[in-house]
């Protein structure tokens, strides 16, 4: 059962078929890049689109199934979580790694780290509705961490930065 939903799901196969193709320096025809590049360009705009509506939705379903919906206030604990202690915990593990013997250069730890500091994905809304999760939190949150990463990640920059 498992296995028949990876092989499903196009995720795990997109990040492969990158991988290979980034591996083997593929590059496709000029036409066909002309398109990928179209459609890349055109992920932030969609991406954004997609989670204002899934914002609106959840808001505009949440009062009508069951009169009111329970307010969560856990969004900026889950942000600062995600953009403050996830980066501190793989810079700390990290310089435990080394620690220990790991063979980690200070500047691979600080990409790590960058890695880590950067907002929450906007395809999360998506993966969150695919199942059946709260994709209205779930939005809240990409949205709240986007916003706050100017600051955050811009901070994360200047600190880790040689």
């Amino acid at each position: 059962m498992l296995s028949k939903r990876v092989v499903a799901n196009p995720l795990p196969w997109a990040i492969l078929l990158g991988g290979a193709a980034s591996a083997t320096q593929f590059l496709p025809p000029d036409p066909l890049m002309d398109t990928v590049d179209l459609l890349a360009n055109a992920g932030s705009p969609t991406a954004l689109f997609t989670i204002g509506a899934v914002l609106a939705r959840s808001q505009m379903t949440a009062f009508s199934a069951s009169g009111a919906a329970a307010p969560r206030g856990d969004t900026l604990l889950i942000v600062a979580l995600k953009l403050l202690f996830h980066p501190m915990l793989v810079l700390s593990f990290g310089h435990l790694a080394i620690f220990f013997g790991a063979g980690i250069d200070p500047a691979s730890l600080a990409i790590l780290a960058l890695v880590s500091a950067l907002p929450s994905a906007s395809n999360v809304p998506m993966l969150a509705e695919r199942f059946r999760a709260d994709t209205g939190r779930v939005a809240k949150n990409v949205l709240l961490s986007t916003l706050l990463s100017f600051v955050t990640f811009s901070s994360a920059v200047a600190w880790l930065s040689p």
